[in-house]
C-alpha cells in the first residue's frame, strides 16, 4: 500500500504545482442513488425460496463520482477521480460474491473509494491523430456489446488499467490496447488486488463509400486471458482460460427514419482443457415515426449466443460475451446475459413531452442448447439431459425518464415482469418476477 500511497500523492502533488502555475482546471462528477425490489429473484437466484439470499430484496445503491481534468500542455492531459459505491439492504452479503481471496467474481454494488478515470492521454504523439491514454479508465465501443462499461451496475461491471493507442483519421479511428480489468472489491484496494482478465485487442471504425449511404463497419479482434487456474473443464480438471474473438459491427447512420445495425463475433480458445468454438450475434432493425405525435420508434431486435451441445465431448461451444455490458441488453431486470442465449425482442420508444421519455419492451428467451445453462447462476440452473428443454420464459419492461429543468438532474423509474418458461419452471421456480426501480442522478461539469 505505501508505494501506491507515494505515487498517487506524487501525481496530486504535480496536479496542483501545474494548476498553480496557470491555466484551468476542470471538475466534474456524479452522485446517484437508486432504490430497487425485487420480487421473487435477486443478483444471483430465481424463485421463492434462493439457495441464498432473500426472495423479495428491497434496497438503496449510492454512487460517488468526482474528478479533476487539466490540460498540462496543448498536447498533454491529466486526469484524477474517484468512485465511491455502497448498498444499503442488500440482502446476499459480501460473501458471497467470492470463492478465494483472490476473488473470483465482482461485487455489483460495493466497492469503496477507487480511483477511476485515473490517466494520463497525450495527443499528436510523433503525428497528428495519434494519442496514447495510460491509466485506470473506461473502455467502450459502438453499442457496447463488445466493450461495455456496464454503467446500470453500481461499481460498474469493467473499469480498466490500459494503456490504449489511438489513431483518429476523417472520422475513422483505430485503436490498439492492452489492458486489465479490476475486480470490485470493498475489502480490498484494487492496486493491492490482483486483476481479472488481461486482453490485447484491437478495435477500428471506417466509413464504407457506399453511395450517399451512410454505411459504417468497425472490425475487432479480442484477446481475454486469464491464468490463475480457476477453470474448470468438462473432464474435471483446473486450468486456465485463453480466446480469441474476431468479428465486426456494421451499421447504417440512421436515414430519415429508419436504422439497421448486425454485430457478429467468432470465438476460439481454450478453458482449461476444453477447446473453444462459439459465436454470437445481433440484428437490429427500427423505425422512427417522427411525424405522429409523441415520435415513436418501433424497432425489433435478435440476440443470439451459441451454447454446449455436448456437456462431455470435451468440447465448448458456449459463447462468452466478451467483454460488453448486459445491463441494458437482454431484458432490464438482469436474468439472462449473452451467453448461451437466444433473445428476440420487441421495442416502442415515445415522448410524451420534450424532458419525458419511456422505452418499453417485450423479450421471448429461448437457451441456444437445451443441454447447457441459464447464466444468471450456470453452476445452479442447468439440465445436462436437456429434459427441461429451451423455454426461458417471456419479460416486460417500461423504463421512463425526466430530465428536470434543474440543470443536470435526471429521473429514472420504471417496472419489469417475468413469466418463467418450462426450463425456468424445472430447474428453478414457476412464480412470476417483479421488478421496480425509482433513480434519481445529478451530474455536473466546472472550469475553475
Amino acid at each position: 500500500m505505501g508505494r501506491w500511497f507515494l505515487l498517487v500523492a506524487f501525481v496530486w502533488v504535480l496536479f496542483w504545482r501545474a494548476i498553480a502555475v496557470a491555466g484551468s482546471v476542470t471538475v466534474h462528477g456524479e452522485i446517484r442513488y437508486r432504490w430497487e425490489y425485487d420480487n421473487h429473484f435477486n443478483i444471483k437466484y430465481y424463485g421463492k425460496d434462493p439457495p441464498k439470499g432473500q426472495s423479495d430484496d428491497g434496497f438503496l445503491l449510492q454512487r460517488v463520482r468526482f474528478g479533476l481534468g487539466y490540460h498540462l500542455s496543448r498536447k498533454v492531459y491529466l486526469s484524477l477521480g474517484f468512485q465511491d459505491s455502497r448498498a444499503y439492504d442488500v440482502a446476499i452479503p459480501d460473501s458471497d460474491f467470492y470463492k478465494s481471496r483472490l476473488g473470483l467474481e465482482h461485487n455489483p454494488y460495493k466497492d469503496y473509494i477507487e480511483p477511476y478515470d485515473t490517466y494520463i492521454l497525450v495527443k499528436d504523439l510523433l503525428l497528428r491523430g495519434l494519442s496514447l491514454k495510460v491509466g485506470r479508465q473506461i473502455i467502450a465501443y459502438g453499442d457496447h456489446r463488445v466493450f461495455g462499461p456496464g454503467q446500470w451496475g453500481n461499481t460498474g461491471r469493467y473499469a480498466w488499467d490500459a494503456v490504449k493507442l489511438s489513431y483518429r483519421f476523417k472520422g475513422d479511428f483505430i485503436d490498439v490496447l492492452y489492458g486489465e480489468n479490476i475486480i470490485h472489491d470493498p475489502a480490498r484496494f484494487t492496486w493491492r488486488h490482483r486483476h481479472f482478465y488481461r486482453s490485447l485487442a484491437m478495435y477500428s471504425h471506417f466509413r464504407l463509400p457506399i453511395g450517399g449511404t451512410k454505411v459504417y463497419l468497425e472490425p475487432f479482434v479480442v484477446g481475454k486471458f486469464d491464468n490463475h487456474h480457476n477453470f474448470r473443464g468438462e473432464d474435471g480438471k483446473k486450468g486456465d482460460f485463453a480466446s480469441g474473438y474476431y468479428g465486426a459491427r456494421i451499421y447504417l447512420e440512421p436515414l430519415p427514419g429508419f436504422d439497421l445495425d448486425f454485430i457478429f463475433a467468432w470465438q476460439e480458445g481454450h478453458w482449461a482443457s476444453d477447446d473453444i468454438e462459439a459465436y454470437g450475434y445481433h440484428v437490429l432493425a427500427g423505425y422512427k415515426l417522427e411525424n405522429l405525435p409523441f415520435e415513436p420508434r418501433i424497432s425489433a431486435e435478435f440476440s443470439y449466443a451459441s451454447g454446449d451441445k455436448n456437456p462431455r465431448d470435451g468440447d465448448r461451444n458456449t459463447f462468452d460475451g466478451i467483454f460488453g455490458a448486459r445491463d441494458k441488453m437482454y431484458g432490464r431486470m438482469n436474468l439472462m446475459d449473452w451467453k448461451n442465449l437466444q433473445d428476440l425482442q420487441l421495442n416502442l420508444e415515445f415522448k410524451p413531452k420534450k424532458r419525458l421519455s419511456f422505452k418499453a419492451e417485450v423479450h421471448k428467451f429461448w437457451l441456444a442448447q437445451e443441454k447447457d445453462a441459464w447464466y444468471l447462476n450456470p453452476k445452479v440452473y442447468r439440465d445436462k439431459k436437456g429434459d427441461a428443454g429451451r423455454d426461458l420464459g417471456w419479460e416486460f419492461d417500461l423504463v421512463g425518464k425526466l430530465l428536470v429543468p434543474s440543470k443536470g438532474m435526471e429521473v429514472q423509474f420504471g417496472y419489469g415482469h417475468f413469466w418463467p418458461g418450462d426450463f425456468v419452471k424445472d430447474v428453478a421456480c414457476d412464480t412470476q418476477g417483479n421488478w421496480l426501480f425509482l433513480q434519481l442522478r445529478y451530474s455536473f461539469s466546472r472550469v475553475l
